[in-house]
Parts: structure tokens; C-alpha cells; sequence
């Protein structure tokens, strides 16, 4: 989690998964203060393959806001 917060070593992910055709999934909180959605939106544009799902009434960790939800949709993708 603290290499994550980093964006240096995120970012670095970033040439890697726009040439990747692997399905990916994107999680974000719509109420994440510290990271707004719209900035999810141009990272799912960005990345092929990418579907973003937005939590209502999560946070900037929607694990710990919508643990459920979170759960719920991880299901979806990997049995889909």
C-alpha cells in the first residue's frame, strides 16, 4: 500500500497496461476525496480493456466503505 501511494511507481505501470489486452478492473469510490472520479474516468479511458465500476458511498478506500459491494463486483468480473 505505501509503494501505491506513491504515484512514481504507479505511474510506471501505466505504458505497460495500455499495451496490455488482459481485461482489467477499475474500483473507485465515488465519494474519494483524495482522488476524484473524474480521474478514474480518464485512467479507464486510457487503458484498453479497462471497465470502471463506481461505488456510491465509498471513499478513497472502498474496500473498507463497501466491502460488500467490493466483494460483489470482483465475483462479477472473474466468473464473467
Amino acid at each position: 500500500m505505501a509503494g501505491a501511494a506513491d504515484s512514481r511507481y504507479t505511474l510506471d505501470l501505466v505504458p505497460a497496461l495500455r499495451r496490455s489486452a488482459t481485461p482489467k478492473l477499475l474500483i473507485w469510490g465515488e465519494d474519494d476525496a483524495y482522488e476524484k472520479v473524474a480521474y478514474a474516468e480518464r485512467f479507464a479511458a486510457e487503458m484498453p480493456h479497462t471497465t470502471l465500476v463506481r461505488i456510491p458511498g465509498a471513499d478513497h478506500i472502498p474496500t473498507e466503505s463497501a466491502p460488500g459491494t467490493i466483494a460483489r463486483t470482483l465475483i462479477d468480473f472473474f466468473t464473467r
